[in-house]
């Protein structure tokens, strides 16, 4: 039987009881509807209980021992005294849980403070562009939208997943079958080259292993409480197996940032750095005017997720050279965008810091998120006990990187409609005929 020892600690307790306020203001700063006041008053409560529970077990144990070897005559006084003793414990453990059950709800919503060079906002609005790469591409033409070109093409058939599937699946065929591994394989060779990943450490003068990317490909449906530890939990969004205390993942990385759950690592063997590549399930509730049409916001998708996992003090240039990984591959195909850092309004509970990069969509003449990068320290790592160990022994919690290598239907989409030609084919960006067999056109 597996036996769950996760624990539910995404900030270390003695951290948020001695820097309140710096866990207040991150608080604050994410829009966290939290009471950490009313955490620290059940925290006392839940201490002085824990302690008092324990002495009583200390003095049923005592008592046990010496009924054994206490004299028949005594016996029954004594086993009365631990009877009270027992139902003392009882009522003890009956008022502990109530005070556990809120001071761990409390603490599960205790948003990662973010960092302080995070910009603060209350939405993407506050993001702020970093740069921008590349020009917006010109066409004498009207310039058509993916959903358009994929049935022109033949290459997306939605009517016929809708009635399948319902709405917002979608078939993919032919060539664009062929683009989708293209790109599959073409950011494998990337991650999986240390000279590539070598040149970019040099370029952001980071002093960074060179290490490439382990190509991974991670199971698909992840138990509720491991899911519930990393804080990867996406509520009314989230596809949940029918009697089965498990969940459809909605990223690759729900089932990689836990592959080293209850393990210690030695720090010579860090970092570890993966990409993986699956299927992601997402409900998408609500209405999104015109993203409900195409292949941009849909039920599942394909992504391929680079995961990596550091110390405490190369994790934010682990970021950077995430980032530098990500524009890399953008650069490559072409691709207008630009650089988000992103505010702490619009990031996640998790996040120290995160950034995106938008490709330009020409049929919307806007800027679409296609990349996020999360840096998130140790708050995943806690609750799921994975560490790694110094050379003079002692351990830390290991701390976690995730960011998309790419989403494939939102880059097919950059792709199909930033490559768009009058006649309604697609150009196959350079770098990627090599892997379609030498074709170079779609259409």
């Amino acid at each position: 039987m597996f036996t769950c020892i996760i624990t539910t600690n995404m900030l270390d307790i003695e951290f948020i009881r001695t820097n309140t306020d710096l866990v207040k203001e991150g608080a604050r700063k994410k829009k966290a509807d939290v009471d950490i006041d009313r955490f620290l008053e059940l925290d006392v409560k839940r201490r002085e209980v824990i302690t008092e529970l324990g002495n009583k077990r200390n003095e049923q144990n005592v008592a046990s021992k010496e009924i054994a070897q206490a004299d028949e005559s005594k016996r029954a006084d004594m086993i009365a005294a631990v009877s009270d003793i027992k139902s003392a414990i009882q009522e003890m453990e009956a008022t502990l849980k109530p005070i556990e059950e809120e001071w761990t709800s409390i603490l599960m919503n205790i948003p990662n403070p973010p960092s302080d060079a995070m910009p603060e906002g209350d939405s993407d609005e506050d993001n702020i562009t970093i740069k921008t790469w590349g020009e917006k591409p010109t066409f004498n033409f009207e310039p058509a939208d993916h959903a358009t070109l994929g049935r022109k093409l033949d290459i997306i058939d939605l009517e016929t997943a809708a009635k399948v599937s319902g709405s917002r699946f979608y078939y993919l065929k032919g060539d664009l079958v062929l683009l989708q591994f293209a790109i599959i394989n073409f950011t494998l060779a990337t991650l999986g080259n240390e000279q590539i990943i070598k040149k970019l450490v040099e370029e952001q003068e980071l002093d960074l292993s060179t290490k490439p990317f382990v190509p991974m490909l991670p199971p698909v449906i992840i138990r509720n409480h491991v899911q519930a530890a990393i804080h990867r939990v996406f509520g009314d969004q989230t596809y949940s197996l029918v009697g089965e205390e498990q969940n459809l993942v909605a990223s690759a990385e729900h089932t990689i940032a836990p592959y080293f759950m209850e393990q210690t690592l030695d720090h010579a063997d860090l970092p570890q750095r993966f990409i993986g590549y699956s299927t992601a399930f997402r409900r998408e509730a609500g209405t999104y005017g015109k993203d409900m049409g195409g292949i941009l916001r849909v039920h599942h998708f394909d992504k391929l997720e680079i995961e990596s996992f550091t110390d405490a003090e190369t994790g934010e240039d682990e970021q950077k050279l995430i980032v530098a990984i990500q524009e890399h591959l953008v650069q490559q195909l072409g691709i207008h965008y630009r650089l988000q850092q992103v505010c702490t309004g619009d990031t996640g509970k998790p996040d120290y810091q995160q950034f995106d990069i938008e490709c330009w969509i020409p049929s919307q003449k806007l800027y679409r998120e296609t990349h996020t990068s999360d840096y998130m320290t140790d708050y995943q790592t806690r609750g799921i006990k994975s560490m790694y160990k110094k050379a003079e022994g002692e351990s830390q919690y290991l701390h976690t990187n995730d960011a998309t290598a790419f989403a494939i239907t939102r880059i097919l989409i950059a792709i199909m409609e930033n490559y768009q030609n009058e006649d309604g084919s697609i150009t196959i960006p350079e770098v990627l005929v090599p892997f379609m067999g030498g074709k170079t056109q779609i259409g």
